[in-house]
């Protein structure tokens, strides 16, 4: 991989980020965003995409509990529409019923997204038969 993969965690007010950079196999929190609504959002992901040279965008999907897609999985599709990514940047969705961590932790967003990340990368490393 010669160019990073980035995992968000979409929500309303903020939006986890996790990043795994070209040549480590260790995905890595990265600060969590703040924002108001899409529009806010959208250049604080266009800056992140172009600074991490991101490839793969891969993106949390909030299905029912039956796995089924509800408002909230449409939603965060038609967000990622909205962005207007980059041609070349490979988007993935990853259910993310289970990512959201329990407990005291700080920043639950960054470690949803983390969580996201990983999944997909050993989904991806297994279909490589790594």
């Amino acid at each position: 991989m010669d160019r990073a993969v980035l995992a968000l965690d979409l929500g309303a007010k903020r939006t986890g980020v996790a990043l795994l950079s070209p040549g480590t196999d260790v995905p890595v929190m990265l600060p969590t965003l703040t924002h108001e609504s899409l529009a806010e959002l959208a250049p604080q992901l266009q800056r992140l995409l172009a600074e991490r040279n991101v490839a793969t965008l891969v993106v949390g999907l909030p299905l029912l509990l039956s796995g089924e897609e509800g408002e909230q999985a449409v939603t965060v599709r038609q967000w990622v529409a909205e962005f207007q990514l980059p041609p070349d940047v490979q988007i993935f969705y990853i259910d993310e019923r289970f990512t959201t961590p329990r407990g005291p932790q700080t920043s639950n967003d960054a470690e949803a997204a983390l969580t996201v990340l990983q999944t997909w990368l050993e989904r991806h490393n297994k279909a490589l038969g790594k």
